[in-house]
């Protein structure tokens, strides 16, 4: 569905928004990558009433360009959105072999009396834990979530420190979890503390590193064997085209909270919106923000996975070799500044082997406007190993396999 339902009311349009920037003034701020970043719109924004949040970020999926900041790294409760960091460790321990989404999850006392958002597991029920992370996800369940953490982790305290350690494996800073599910110790105090950075950091992870999205893309999906309908927190879902995740949060201190995704044609935004004064404002500020991205920018496709790159590298004694990109390299720039893109190849003409499959030779900048901007590993298609002598001979590779040595082949 398009955007148009959270754009069109004349209230929301006249808000003040730090993101309306020219071309110009959005690349110059983009660049900034995990900085804060504060544009003369921002400061204008902030001096006439301020924006209808404490903290924005908008930032290309696949690369984390920022392309709008605000107050990004402002230490902030996650609230329930500590509960991505919860399930991406649950799903990596999936995808290890650890643990399977079918395996039972037998509902502990602590689980069944978590209080706040939940689905009213029961001591002793069993869920498959599928189940129950589907339930945190979707619904938010603070109990589905504790049950969760005391499958994979074997308990709360040992999946808060699971979840730190994976926090700083990714250059989470600024994040220090205290609770799986980001619930208050008490109404006006929040444990957890994380920045609109540090979330968009999560929620890439989960976008590269999982399928949590074919569920948090959904409006409303049974739970239980249809038992209950878990019905979407994040209202944006059907709502923004291309919206398919991600978690939302809230509690009285950390006001309301989304870290959102969309996807159209070959360009995913992510949205963090941090402290709006209300449910709806969050989604609408989120909305607005994602579309003003896709309105500006553009992603410039500029090699495939594996496509070879224009340059030779010789190996001493050995083959000349073409590079190849490592993975697809994209480059999201302001729509007036795509013919600007250039590529710069840092390979370096002749090397050493032995050479593996795979192996890093250089890489390929993507520069905008002579500014390094993302790059991609050039790597080796082949290996290549210098041949040993053969009984005191050198090896001639242009030369027949000797009679003897052919004859003994298969005996």
């Amino acid at each position: 569905m398009k955007s148009t339902g959270w754009l069109g009311s004349a209230a929301m349009l006249s808000i003040a928004i730090v993101f309306a920037a020219s071309p110009a003034r959005a690349s110059a701020q983009w660049r900034r990558v995990h900085k804060t970043t504060h544009s003369k719109h921002a400061a204008r924004a902030a001096t006439s009433g301020g924006p209808l949040y404490k903290g924005a970020l908008l930032e290309d999926a696949d690369s984390g360009r920022v392309l709008m900041a605000y107050n990004a790294d402002m230490e902030w409760p996650p609230a329930s959105m500590a509960k991505m960091m919860n399930l991406l460790v649950a799903q990596e321990q999936i995808n290890a072999g650890r643990f399977s989404g079918n395996d039972p999850v037998r509902i502990s006392e602590r689980a069944a009396h978590t209080g706040g958002s939940r689905v009213g597991l029961k001591e002793g029920d069993v869920y498959p834990l599928r189940e129950l992370m589907k339930a945190a996800l979707v619904k938010s369940a603070n109990d589905a979530a504790v049950a969760v953490a005391e499958k994979i982790g074997g308990s709360v305290e040992a999946m808060v420190r699971m979840m730190n350690e994976r926090a700083q494996q990714l250059g989470m800073n600024h994040t220090l979890y205290q609770t799986v599910d980001g619930l208050p110790p008490r109404p006006t105090h929040d444990a957890d503390r994380t920045t609109a950075y540090d979330l968009a950091i999560v929620g890439r992870a989960i976008i590269r590193e999982t399928n949590l999205l074919m569920w948090s893309s959904q409006e409303h999906m049974d739970f239980d064997n249809g038992v209950a309908i878990l019905n979407n927190t994040n209202h944006l879902i059907g709502h923004f085209e291309g919206c398919d995740g991600l978690k939302t949060g809230f509690t009285y201190q950390a006001g309301f909270n989304v870290t959102t995704t969309a996807k159209r044609e070959n360009m995913r935004l992510i949205a963090v919106i941090l402290g709006a004064p209300s449910n709806a404002q969050r989604f609408a500020q989120a909305a607005k923000l994602m579309e003003w991205g896709f309105d500006q920018f553009t992603a410039v496709s500029l090699l495939k996975s594996g496509q070879p790159i224009p340059v030779q590298v010789q190996v001493h004694e050995g083959p000349l070799i073409q590079p190849v990109a490592a993975h697809e390299l994209k480059l999201v720039v302001p729509k007036a500044d795509a013919s600007a893109v250039k590529l710069v190849y840092d390979v370096p003409p002749a090397i050493n082997g032995p050479v593996t499959t795979g192996e890093p030779l250089g890489r390929v900048i993507a520069q905008d406007e002579g500014q390094a901007a993302t790059e991609v590993m050039a790597i080796s298609p082949i290996a290549f190993t210098a041949p040993h002598t053969l009984g005191g001979e050198a090896y001639n590779a242009s030369a027949p396999p000797s009679t003897n040595n052919a004859g003994q082949e298969n005996q």
